[in-house]
């Protein structure tokens, strides 16, 4: 399984794996292959992809993540998007694989966290994570201002 980052011509089947992610929660998925490709490869990109390739060509998983940073922490960081994993290739180390990638480029770039949100229902994802040393935020709830109350905020 080979980690790499993605090109254009695997936002197709990205986005259809966030879709499969998102069917996981009870959620519909607004991404299109378009939109993946203006965000990743656009004139300004906003988020990177990475993807594992089985050696047969076949995507197996992705990570979507975004520079972040923290005034609390003073620090650049790295927030994962989105982990996916197909599931006849879970267990097999690709997950943490993608993880590692993200840090590694994070690091390269002064990152000095890494940040993630969870479904609170995602019990294996949170003991996934705590695996690897990640901790609950005690003191932080997401929030979110969805496009009409953006729409009106901004005026």
């Amino acid at each position: 399984m080979r980690i790499r980052p993605a090109k254009p011509e695997d936002c197709e089947v990205v986005a259809d794996m966030v879709v499969d992610l998102a069917a996981l929660f009870g959620v519909t998925a607004g991404i299109t292959a378009e939109g993946l490709r203006v965000e990743a490869f656009g004139a300004r990109p906003t988020i990177s992809l990475l993807v594992a390739e089985a050696p047969d060509g076949a995507l197996a998983g992705y990570l979507v993540h975004q520079d972040t940073y923290s005034t609390w922490r003073g620090a650049n960081g790295v927030f994962v998007v989105d982990l996916f994993v197909r599931p006849q290739w879970r267990n097999d180390g690709i997950g943490i694989r993608l993880m590692a990638e993200a840090a590694r480029r994070g690091v390269a770039k002064g990152a000095r966290f890494m940040r993630l949100d969870i479904n609170e229902d995602n019990e294996g994802g949170k003991r996934f994570y705590e695996r690897y040393g990640f901790r609950p935020l005690d003191h932080e709830r997401f929030m979110v201002l969805d496009e009409p109350g953006l729409r009106a905020l901004a005026g």
